[in-house]
């Protein structure tokens, strides 16, 4: 068995989640980088490090993952 991950929502409104592991916790870095095709925003890309133990005094591993998430009209700002 794998370390699992489930996201918890922080925030019921909110966008922030919980990434924690019983081995450690994912941490976001960086700013979340846009993915276009053919001149359209179609997702963003989440860079994530792997840290061992518990926030606030985890150790930063090498591990990455990065996170893909599809821009949709339902996420967009309506045109008005």
């Amino acid at each position: 068995m794998g370390p699992s991950s489930h996201k918890d929502k922080k925030y019921p409104t909110g966008t922030r989640t919980n990434r924690a592991t019983k081995a450690g916790f994912w941490k976001a870095t960086g700013r979340d980088k846009a993915i276009y095709a053919k001149h359209s925003l179609i997702g963003m890309r989440k860079t994530l490090v792997f840290y061992k133990g518990r926030a606030p005094n985890g150790q930063k591993s090498d591990w990455i993952m990065h996170e893909y998430r599809l821009e949709t009209n339902e996420n967009a700002t309506p045109q008005v």
